[in-house]
């Protein structure tokens, strides 16, 4: 069994990618448990690409070990995927696209870059905030092209920075910048929304399509799992299964 955790990455197009990768089980964006869930019910391969980062727990690192050390493949990017990649690859989690390397070599390092809100799953995902990572380089890619100039890459930047991660949006942003006038506003709201870079889209990509082609193989680990306490408790959560813990 596949599993792949993803929500707002992919939005409206889930359906479709569900249809066309019946061999690949998808499941909304994951937090605490969902990894230790998916090793219980037989997964050999985990991708994350989503997962929650305040309102509910995020994915322990301990349960991502806990695959591991089950040789159960575990791979991801785009979002907590490339966070907990870039934080677990030395264990032997797979890191891909470019956000998992920002961070991994240290260009990045606030997970607040890869935050947004998002809709339910009953309105698929939808984003509903535009994280750093996609921002940025629409903004840079634009200034570049010569569409923007020095004062108004400027001024989009710093108002895209000051606004948090949940209010983050291209209109929002443009209106809180003093631009010329407001046909320049309308014309730059215009050029972002047809130039718009979306890097978590690209990096979930990747972890769909290493999901598609991995092969299962048992790797030797030079590391052991501790299995604590607080480990203990979760796996009792999750599989109703209570086993004794040696003091630590």
């Amino acid at each position: 069994m596949k599993i792949i955790f993803v929500g707002p990455s992919f939005g409206a197009d889930i359906d479709r990618l569900q249809s066309e990768n019946r061999s690949i089980l998808f499941r909304g964006p994951a937090a605490r448990g969902d990894i230790l869930q998916a090793v219980h019910d037989g997964a050999r391969a985990i991708g994350i690409v989503d997962g929650y980062f305040g309102e509910m727990p995020s994915v322990w690192h301990k349960e991502i070990l806990y695959a591991l050390q089950h040789n159960v493949v575990v791979a991801g990017g785009a979002s907590m995927g490339a966070l907990r990649a870039a934080e677990c690859a030395a264990f032997g989690m797979v890191g891909l696209g470019s956000i998992y390397e920002d961070y991994a070599e240290g260009r990045l390092i606030d997970d607040e870059a890869v935050a947004l809100v998002h809709a339910p799953e009953e309105l698929a995902w939808l984003p509903l905030s535009v994280p750093w990572v996609d921002f940025q380089p629409t903004i840079d890619a634009l200034y570049r092209k010569g569409a923007l100039s020095l004062a108004e890459h400027k001024m989009l930047l710093l108002a895209g920075r000051a606004l948090h991660f949940s209010e983050r949006t291209y209109p929002k942003v443009v209106g809180a910048c003093a631009f010329a006038s407001a046909d320049r506003a309308k014309d730059l709201l215009r050029m972002i929304r047809a130039g718009k870079i979306e890097r978590k889209r690209q990096d979930a990509e990747l972890v769909l399509r290493y999901l598609q082609e991995v092969e299962f193989a048992a790797l030797k680990r030079d590391w052991g799992f501790a299995a604590t306490s607080h480990f203990e408790h979760l796996r009792a959560e999750i599989t109703g299964a209570v086993t004794p813990v040696t003091p630590e």
